[in-house]
């Protein structure tokens, strides 16, 4: 009992703490800890989701005040967010954009580039979030290749903010551009899988990562033009059939981190319409202009 009566004094003197620093209000936390309450009096799915919710809430709000955060790229204090408001304020987004892919647009009376209307790629339209330009080249680097998964969430948190200002038509699912199995050993984790997964749970939309699978390892389509890489990566992906999956599933989106000349979006748009996709959206994180 004396051991429970310390801990407990301990996180009432945190919670007074923070609520002092202005950390966390008192109105929030007495909601928080409300919603606990009527959890642990009565057990439903609902109130345990809530007191999961709230218990989340404060133990992230306890570690901001413990280890504040700081901005990711700067190095300055970012509050609750892993960038600060300057950092966030300058990245280059694309604004305007082609509806077929996704680079900005001079004028706002435009819809489709001069390079679309001669050549249209193979999906329904494409959102791009940001430019691949400094620092989204750094972010997408550190996480792709770097294992730091803030730069993850912040290259998420712009595709959703992104799709949610663009995007006429809600997909029925989200399927991210697999790894083939060896690179996917080796880099631990597939980075268009952890940001298809982020959008999903921004968004409410299911994320499908058993639809479409890479079966022969390809090369770094970096340093390659287009042309090799088309060669490369043709035949490169596999697609269940989508109604054996689900038959609702007739508008996916697929997920990348960055669209370059986009053979590889195209190579599992085509895929997925064998399968039997009527719809396809090429959502990426970043859009750098074809080399």
């Amino acid at each position: 009992m004396q051991l429970l009566t310390r801990e407990s004094n301990g996180c009432v003197e945190k919670v007074k703490f923070l609520i002092e620093r202005k950390l966390v209000s008192y109105r929030e936390f007495s909601r928080l800890v409300y919603a606990g309450r009527q959890a642990i009096g009565k057990p439903t799915l609902m109130n345990r989701m809530q007191l999961r919710m709230a218990s989340g809430v404060c133990a992230a709000a306890i570690l901001d005040g413990i280890l504040p955060r700081h901005c990711i790229l700067c190095g300055l204090a970012s509050g609750e967010e892993n960038l600060c408001p300057p950092c966030a304020a300058e990245l280059p987004r694309t604004g305007h954009g082609c509806a077929k892919c996704g680079l900005p647009l001079r004028l706002s009376t435009d819809r489709i580039c001069g390079a679309c209307l001669v050549v249209t790629p193979p999906w329904d339209d494409a959102i791009g979030a940001l430019l691949y330009h400094f620092p989204v080249d750094q972010l997408v680097c550190r996480f792709k290749f770097g294992r730091n998964l803030a730069c993850g969430q912040v290259l998420a948190r712009e595709l959703a903010t992104a799709v949610n200002e663009k995007c006429e038509e809600t997909p029925d699912c989200i399927v991210p551009v697999p790894l083939h199995r060896t690179r996917l050993f080796l880099r631990t984790f597939n980075q268009a899988e952890l940001l298809a997964r982020q959008l999903g749970k921004n968004l409410a939309i299911p994320v499908r990562d058993n639809i479409l699978y890479r079966v022969r390892r390809t090369r770094a389509q970096s340093g390659l033009d287009a042309a090799d890489r088309r060669k490369n990566m043709k035949g490169a992906f596999r697609c269940r059939r989508i109604a054996a999956v689900s038959p609702a599933f007739e508008h996916v989106a697929v997920i990348d981190d960055v669209m370059t000349t986009g053979v590889t979006l195209a190579e599992c748009t085509r895929t997925l319409q064998r399968a039997g996709a009527l719809r396809v959206s090429a959502w990426v994180a970043a859009r750098a202009p074809a080399p």
